[in-house]
């Protein structure tokens, strides 16, 4: 395990004491983050704990009442969304959105549209917008896809309906990629099949999530920070935090609420 020294070194995703206010109510309430570079990490926490409010924060979708956020050393708070996509951290559903009535292979092409600045593909040709149909079918191999790239994308099953949110957002090439309870709603199959493909995209890149399915938390994550009542509360690997005194009483009091 990295010292703190070592972490901070490598952080790509530094925050500090983040803080969002809802009039006199705290959200997220001095939370400090150092995320390093490839590393798989989670943000757990009961219902309410803050969780998809720091997301929120991290990727501009709401501004900081307090607070900085660095990527790269590169201060991002207070950017746009797209601005803060640009520059590498992306969060899946945010960027991403999948047309129901198109193909598998069509939704992967207008992601990659997505990604060149002032284009107007949409107005092309045919034949010019099929240019993007190697890196489209690339990505959808990569994330075992390929079978489905002539199906009509509302007509996917749920689990694969997800990967394919994944793979329109791996379009943008990010650095840093925030997945929102990737395996929600899922049966164990899905499950298993989502955490497969998170392992296999965090290979090069950073991954945070969030993510309430613990054993999931525990099979893929480096590290684990826990939130509760906008606080961080514990932070380090699965083990070390699930055998904290504070995250028992966290989950427990919730369970019995």
């Amino acid at each position: 395990m990295k010292t703190g020294e070592e972490r901070l070194k490598d952080a790509v995703l530094e925050v500090r004491g983040i803080t969002k206010r809802f009039g006199a109510f705290r959200a997220v309430d001095g939370v400090d983050l150092d995320i390093a570079e490839g590393e798989i990490h989670a943000l757990i926490g009961p219902n309410g704990a803050g969780k998809t409010t720091c997301f929120n924060l991290l990727t501009g979708n709401l501004s900081l009442t307090a607070g900085e956020i660095r990527l790269r050393g590169e201060v991002i708070s207070g950017l746009p969304m797209d601005a803060i996509a640009r520059r590498g951290l992306v969060r899946s559903y945010q960027i991403s959105s999948i047309f129901p009535d198109f193909t598998v292979l069509e939704n992967l092409r207008f992601a990659l549209q997505r990604k060149r600045r002032g284009n107007f593909d949409f107005w092309r040709s045919e034949r010019h917008l099929h240019t993007l149909d190697g890196r489209a079918l690339e990505l959808l191999e990569q994330l075992g896809l390929a079978e489905w790239a002539g199906t009509r994308a509302g007509d996917l099953p749920y689990g694969r309906k997800r990967a394919l949110e994944i793979a329109t957002t791996l379009a943008l090439d990010p650095q840093v990629l925030l997945l929102d309870e990737p395996t929600s709603g899922m049966g164990r199959e899905d499950i298993g099949r989502v955490a497969d493909l998170i392992r296999k995209i965090a290979r090069g890149r950073t991954v945070i999530m969030v993510e309430h399915n613990l054993p999931v938390v525990e099979g893929l994550c480096d590290n684990v920070t826990v939130l509760a009542r906008g606080q961080v509360i514990a932070r380090g690997t699965y083990s070390e935090v699930s055998a904290d005194a504070r995250v028992v009483e966290a989950y427990l009091g919730t369970a019995h609420a």
